[in-house]
């Protein structure tokens, strides 16, 4: 009797296969700071320290629901050479008046020196398919993490979410803590702010907004052309502005022009000049870029595959499920502050490179609104 299987289940079947679920799992912890994938069994992995030369074995679990990946219950293999063949043959020598050297030097190759060899070859082939060439050593965080961070009720919070909603790669694995990993972006808003439509209300009272605008608005009344290539500049830098309707933008971009001496006499006309740079086709396109960041959406319906009922299922069971904690600016400045400590102790300039940038980004976040991915990935390495 033939087996009845529509193409989306054999291709379901054959994606998450034993040898495919080899490639994937082989992709994921080689591109850890510190291990790779020697061998996969049915419900186990045999894993490779390359910084420490220590081989562990680990249970794993991957749910092709959520696309998930879990290694869990690691532990240490001691290996130990097995030598008492060789005693055997060094006793028969000394006892047997016929024996001989060469017997007991093919003895020692065999029972000795080919235990060293298999180890070093499964060594070199297991590091054969990892690059080095970007990787960032996460291991020295250990030691420069202070730790002062660890017991806030948001810190706690982030250290939770990264095991129900993880990040899409493993940096660091430190063979006694539970790794959990996403093939996919894991959160389905990217930006909460709850109060973003009072804060861009408010913007023409920041110092910094306002001398911006001030600037690309007395060149716009110069150059229209130059003017907009200021503005998509400033829209970009305080995206918040798209949250406000027409009526409330052109209230707080008017309190703008009138706090600027140099600009009263020209309100109406840049109102108006505003007004018409908001149906252009770029800052339409930053608009809907941004709007679709808070939202998490992945592009229009129209763009969309067709879901199985089982795919609408889980999307829906993804749109209701708990939202990432929203952060209060002081603690995003209190997570870079943890990093800044990090970054001075840390002398390695790639790792270096990389703390300064997500300093940078969290830096930039603090009025914007909560980043989970990048809350996240800062709480993961001051966890490390």
């Amino acid at each position: 009797m033939a087996l009845e299987m529509s193409l989306r289940e054999f291709e379901d079947m054959n994606l998450y296969s034993n040898k495919s679920m080899e490639k994937i799992v082989s992709s994921i912890i080689n591109e850890s700071s510190n291990a790779a994938l020697v061998n996969m069994f049915e419900d186990s992995v045999v894993l490779l320290d390359h910084d420490s030369g220590t081989f562990y074995t680990s249970d794993y679990q991957f749910d092709p629901k959520t696309l998930t990946l879990t290694l869990e219950n690691f532990e240490e293999i001691f290996l130990t050479k097995e030598e008492d063949n060789f005693k055997s043959t060094v006793k028969n020598f000394f006892e047997d008046e016929d024996a001989s050297i060469d017997e007991l030097t093919e003895s020692y190759k065999e029972n000795v020196i080919e235990q060293e060899a298999f180890i070093n070859e499964l060594i070199n082939e297991t590091l054969s398919v990892k690059n080095f060439e970007d990787t960032i050593d996460y291991s020295v965080l250990a030691e420069a993490n202070t730790g002062e961070l660890k017991n806030q009720e948001f810190f706690k919070s982030y250290v939770e979410r990264l095991e129900t909603h993880p990040l899409s790669e493993v940096k660091y694995i430190n063979f006694s803590d539970k790794v959990v990993v996403s093939l996919l972006e894991s959160e389905n808003v990217k930006l909460i702010n709850s109060s973003v439509i009072d804060k861009a209300s408010t913007l023409w009272k920041r110092t910094e907004f306002k001398d911006a605008f001030v600037a690309a608005a007395t060149i716009f009344v110069e150059d229209v052309e130059e003017g907009k290539e200021k503005f998509v500049d400033l829209f970009e830098e305080y995206p918040q502005v798209f949250f406000l309707d027409k009526a409330d933008r052109k209230a707080m971009f008017g309190k703008a022009i009138i706090s600027s001496t140099e600009l009263r006499e020209n309100l109406q006309d840049l109102l108006k000049g505003i007004d018409i740079l908001f149906e252009d086709e770029d800052i339409e396109e930053l608009k809907e870029s941004y709007l679709s960041e808070m939202e998490g959406e992945e592009g229009s319906p129209e763009e969309e595959k067709k879901e199985t009922p089982e795919e609408e299922a889980a999307e829906k069971e993804k749109e209701e499920e708990e939202p990432a904690k929203e952060l209060a600016p002081e603690d995003i400045k209190k997570i870079s502050g943890g990093l800044k400590k990090v970054a001075e102790k840390v002398e390695d300039e790639k790792l270096k490179e990389k703390l300064d940038e997500l300093i940078a980004k969290l830096d930039g976040s603090m009025e914007e609104g909560t980043r989970p991915e990048l809350i996240k990935e800062a709480i993961y390495l001051l966890n490390i």
